[in-house]
């Protein structure tokens, strides 16, 4: 199997996998679910004294319980779009060298045309090809660094 085949293979599995986590569907909900935990625990420290001492601990203790629960998922979350975005550089970076690998194939069969190694027509065939294959790595390139981005700003909202 030629190498830009494999290049191919890895990235296209790969999208499928984490695509549906990459727009931060998961944790989102998450954050607002912990903003507003934290809020209600706020206002039942507004509450504390106005009813009896036992009941004020028992509504605490659930909502800070609920706190750390949403506190851990979202970690567990971070810590999977982190290994997604790391995935993503990599892609990106073999993407990348998949593509310059495809230029300097292109200037080979140009050369090779030149000094009549190849028809008109095989020149034409395979240079449409190749030129197939560059375009297809920048494309997957732009979409993998569009992902990286998404996920950079769904994490950049945990910190």
């Amino acid at each position: 199997m030629p190498k830009d085949e494999r290049v191919l293979k890895i990235a296209e599995s790969v999208q499928e996998k984490n695509s549906a986590e990459v727009g931060g569907d998961k944790i989102i909900p998450l954050l607002e679910e912990r903003s507003r935990t934290k809020e209600l625990l706020r206002l039942i420290e507004s509450k504390r004294g106005e009813v009896a001492e036992e009941v004020y601990q028992r509504v605490k203790s659930d909502y800070e319980m609920r706190l750390s629960n949403l506190n851990r998922e979202i970690s567990r979350q971070a810590s999977n779009f982190e290994k997604t975005r790391n995935d993503y550089r990599d892609l990106v970076r073999r993407l990348e060298n998949a593509d310059h690998l495809g230029e300097r194939s292109l200037e080979e069969l140009k050369v090779r045309y030149a000094i009549g190694e190849y028809t008109e027509e095989e020149y034409e065939k395979i240079g449409k090809q190749k030129q197939e294959k560059i375009e297809y790595y920048r494309s997957k390139t732009k979409s993998y660094k569009l992902n990286m981005e998404r996920l950079e700003n769904v994490l950049s909202q945990l910190e």
